[in-house]
């Protein structure tokens, strides 16, 4: 399932917090593979990374995020993520 993350940017907004996480991963613990489409998006937040990538992760261990199309700025935040892990 390809999702793309622009898609939960509302009139621009950046993606900073958990609660916008928390609404994009909604309903993923349905799939096996979510593939993450980060075109579009310049940057991400700490907070909004961290619920992402760790913490549903660690909920859904059988759920594979891969994330694709990132900007530099968005690889640097998923990269700080996974240092942490």
């Amino acid at each position: 399932t390809i999702v793309p993350v622009k898609l939960a940017q509302h009139e621009g907004e950046n993606l900073v917090s958990r609660s916008q996480a928390k609404r994009l991963v909604r309903r993923f613990e349905r799939f096996h593979t979510i593939v993450l489409d980060f075109d579009g998006v310049a940057e991400i937040g700490q907070a909004f990374a961290d619920e992402l990538f760790r913490v549903f992760t660690v909920a859904h261990p059988k759920v594979a995020m891969i994330p694709m199309n990132t900007s530099r700025e968005v690889q640097t935040m998923i990269d700080r993520v996974f240092a942490h892990l």
